[in-house]
């Protein structure tokens, strides 16, 4: 049977739990690692939610992982990312790699992660999954047909810029087929914030940048009550209004309509499913439409090193690592 890790058994490695379950292909040994044993219940509990034949072993100590693993999954707290990703792969053999977002707080990491997956030959990728949304997947689809700039723009209300923003620029950079060239934080507030996660903070307030094909972009999230996140695209004769919460539609206006508005229902899976399609296209393509770790490292280290610079300049510390995760 193939071997499946998950490191980390939270909240969202739970959720990763579950997608594995629900891969029917054919039986796998399943390891959710975690030294909590809170935390291991947690991903028990939402386990036997699901109706399986999968054999899972929950373990709390590294040593009981197994010597190779087929597909790893480390969704730990960004503070000990590089810390576990060194111990599976010095510790065993991984075919497949998927890593949680923030990839790591200190820009120092992703070179060196970077040059230990180059050393031990691992296809690794980012769990940035909003390249596997339909409709983001059309709007890039037809932007690529597209001659000209384009302009993409991000709106809420306290979504926290440090904890979630690196989720817009991947898309934004997926969407214009570029890498990410320049961000500017001076429109983020000068307030840190308390981050839903213990030990971690939080940011608001609005940030710009650039591709490097020059498409622009802005990402607001202003103070207040939580609400749905609204991303706006456009490029040369279509625009594209899509609410991610509260309607949940996509709004396309295009001069081959006359900009007459069509809407349609925008669909965002849950992680629980999405982790079973990266499961399938993993074991049976090899590859899967996740970033790959070169390409989200570009954007994260691009995004920490100047959120870093920014948290140092408003508490007047010269810390050496961003804490978000």
């Amino acid at each position: 049977m193939k071997n499946i890790i998950i490191v980390g058994a939270g909240q969202l490695g739970s959720r990763h739990l579950q997608g594995v379950l629900k891969y029917t292909a054919e039986q796998l040994t399943v390891y959710v690692s975690d030294p909590s044993e809170e935390a291991l219940k947690i991903a028990e509990e939402r386990a036997s939610e699901v109706q399986h034949n999968h054999d899972v072993k929950y373990i709390s100590a590294p040593d009981d992982l197994p010597q190779t693993a087929d597909i790893a999954i480390v969704a730990t707290n960004s503070n000990v990312r590089e810390m576990v990703t060194n111990m599976l792969l010095e510790k065993m053999q991984v075919k497949h790699l998927v890593l949680e977002k923030v990839l790591f707080q200190d820009p120092e990491s992703y070179d060196r992660v970077s040059n230990l997956l180059k050393k031990y030959g691992v296809n690794t990728y980012v769990n940035h999954p909003r390249r596997m949304t339909g409709a983001y997947r059309n709007i890039a689809d037809t932007i690529k047909k597209k001659d000209g700039r384009n302009f993409f723009s991000v709106v809420g209300e306290n979504w926290d810029l440090g904890c979630n923003a690196l989720h817009m620029l991947d898309l934004f950079t997926f969407l214009g087929s570029s890498p990410l060239k320049t961000i500017n934080l001076d429109g983020v507030d000068n307030t840190i914030l308390e981050s839903k996660s213990s030990g971690y903070v939080g940011f608001t307030g609005s940030l710009t940048g650039l591709l490097e094909n020059n498409d622009a972009f802005v990402v607001n999230s202003f103070p207040g009550e939580r609400g749905a996140l609204t991303i706006n695209a456009s490029t040369n004769g279509y625009r594209w209004l899509i609410q991610e919460g509260g309607t949940k539609t996509v709004i396309e206006l295009s001069g081959e309509n006359k900009f007459e508005p069509q809407q349609s229902e925008f669909f965002q899976d849950y992680q629980s499913n999405l982790t079973t399609i990266i499961i399938e296209e993993l074991l049976e393509k090899g590859n899967c439409n996740l970033p790959d770790y070169e390409t989200a490292a570009h954007t994260h280290k691009i995004f920490i090193n100047a959120l870093l610079e920014k948290y140092n300049s408003i508490t007047n510390l010269k810390e050496l690592k961003c804490p978000i995760t």
